[in-house]
């Protein structure tokens, strides 16, 4: 007999509304068209290679699996993020100093949901302010804060970008942590200086930890740099003893380098909150194993396949341009398009057209009235091109004849 579940933390139920649990739930009855090769658009997994560099850093450095990692990582690590930030943002450079504030991560994941638990019981009352839509490690964060959790919704009239502005004083001195995301998820959203400024200046102000994800800070279309969170920090800082005060920055290497599978990334941010991270993870957490933060120091100290794999992506988004009509976003690689009903196009494309797509209001929470989320669908142009050419035209029968799409 197994353990009753009744004694189980019932906050965990939340994660039974994951999204991909609901579209595996949306989808089960349905299959492909016979003849019709399957097409998954569903999942943010990259499947191009991000050249030979990785392959050829991993078989370099395959070595040293005997010995435990360590929590600071190893100074070549270090030195290559150190790098990285100084080359992405010329004028965060002077942040790169701050070393014993960087530490290695397995990932964006487990970072993302671990912080929650560093501001459990730092105020009465408090709020969790997670962006909506959500990635789930926001949200999971959220809970391990032990917070009410808040949804700040990016609606489409705001350019899917949260609304400061409308979060009420008292909500922001009850808030503990609050999680943004440039480009947005998933969305591809930027949000400028101002916008960041703004953020980490309210954090400041109300005393709240803010968490930036910034997985997908190198996926841009052409020439639109995004903007990066430690930039904002560096124009704050003012001589301030720690620039990087009430925030922490979560970057990874799955989207810059197609590798995804590498489980490498790091984190930079307030002295306090990295000591702190540090002691969970060594006594709890994941750490990444050496030889793979070689690799990924490799990845950080090269530029040129994150280029070749933007290009990918440009003609990705022209490509379905070609068969939709639709801009591409500032950032990401993922569509998300208007449809209407999000649930019933989702079902439809897949009994029609063999494309897997995921429906927008499984990202998100309810908002006023209805989520922010609802009305879209997400497809992630991750594929080699003849699949995204096949995908897109796919997409567009029943798009562009579609009665319930808002226009």
């Amino acid at each position: 007999m197994g353990f009753n579940a009744m004694k189980l933390n019932p906050e965990y139920r939340m994660f039974d509304a994951n999204m991909f649990l609901q579209l595996h739930a949306t989808l089960e009855d349905i299959v492909a068209p016979t003849g019709m090769e399957m097409l998954d658009l569903s999942i943010g997994e990259p499947q191009i290679s991000g050249g030979s560099l990785l392959t050829d850093s991993v078989a370099a450095h395959n070595r040293d699996w005997q010995f435990y990692p360590k929590v600071p990582g190893t100074s070549a690590f270090t030195d290559a993020v150190c790098g990285y930030i100084g080359r992405r943002w010329p004028a965060a450079a002077g942040l790169a100093k701050l070393r014993t504030q960087i530490l290695p991560v397995p990932g964006t994941r487990e970072p993302l949901a671990l912080l929650g638990g560093l501001v459990r019981n730092t105020k009465p009352n408090a709020v969790a302010l997670v962006t909506n839509p959500f990635y789930h490690a926001w949200r999971a964060g959220a809970l391990a804060s032990g917070a009410e959790i808040t949804f700040i919704d990016s609606h489409q009239s705001n350019d899917f970008i949260p609304d400061l502005a409308a979060l009420a004083p008292d909500i922001l001195d009850r808030t503990t942590l609050m999680y943004l995301c440039s480009p947005t998820n998933p969305q591809g959203s930027v949000m400028d200086m101002s916008y960041l400024r703004h953020a980490l200046s309210l954090a400041r102000q109300h005393d709240f930890l803010l968490i930036m994800d910034e997985c997908y800070t190198d996926i841009w279309r052409a020439d639109r740099v995004p903007t990066g969170m430690l930039e904002a920090a560096a124009s704050l800082a003012e001589g301030d003893e720690d620039p990087l005060r009430n925030l922490v920055v979560v970057n990874s290497l799955s989207k810059r380098s197609s590798a995804a599978g590498l489980r490498a990334g790091f984190i930079i941010g307030d002295a306090s909150v990295i000591t702190q991270y540090g002691k969970i993870v060594a006594n709890g957490g994941s750490l990444v194993p050496t030889p793979l933060l070689a690799v990924a120091a490799d990845l950080y100290a090269d530029d040129s396949h994150v280029e070749a794999i933007r290009a990918h992506y440009d003609e990705s988004f022209a490509i379905a341009k070609r068969h939709l009509g639709i801009d591409p976003p500032p950032g990401g690689f993922f569509l998300w398009l208007e449809v209407g009903d999000d649930v019933a196009f989702v079902r439809q494309l897949m009994a029609e057209q063999g494309v897997r797509a995921l429906p927008g209001q499984f990202m998100g929470a309810p908002g006023a009235g209805s989520s922010p989320a609802a009305g879209f669908v997400r497809l992630a142009l991750v594929h080699d091109h003849s699949k995204i050419e096949d995908a897109m035209s796919r997409v567009a029968r029943l798009w562009q004849n579609d009665e319930r799409k808002m226009v």
